[in-house]
């Protein structure tokens, strides 16, 4: 593995940083993240989910999943890291045939 720079960060104090690829590399070794190639193969975010569920918006969706009205998607599948400013750097991602099976459930419940 590639040794870290080191760098000069505020007072003399010294910070050590990784190219973001070689820390993904390695978790993808480890088993952390998925391979490239399985990368968000069948997730989906929460604009799909809320979609898939029959919610308003993606926050309609986050909203009742906060408050515990959805126990089966606490946990989800996966995450999305962004760098962009404009969203959130960590998205949950979940299971379509997860989301669609909870979808069938939830319509034939009487």
């Amino acid at each position: 593995m590639p040794r870290p720079s080191s760098q000069k960060e505020g007072r003399g104090r010294a910070s050590k940083k990784w190219h973001r690829a070689t820390v993904v590399d390695a978790a993808r070794q480890r088993g952390v993240l998925p391979a490239a190639d399985q990368a968000g193969q069948d997730l989906a975010d929460a604009g799909e989910a809320a979609q898939i569920l029959g919610y308003k918006d993606a926050h309609s969706f986050l909203s009742a999943l906060g408050h515990g009205l959805l126990p089966e998607l606490e946990q989800p599948d996966g995450y999305e890291y962004r760098r962009s400013s404009a969203s959130r750097p960590r998205q949950q991602r979940w299971k379509r045939d997860h989301l669609e099976e909870l979808a069938a459930r939830r319509t034939s419940a009487p």
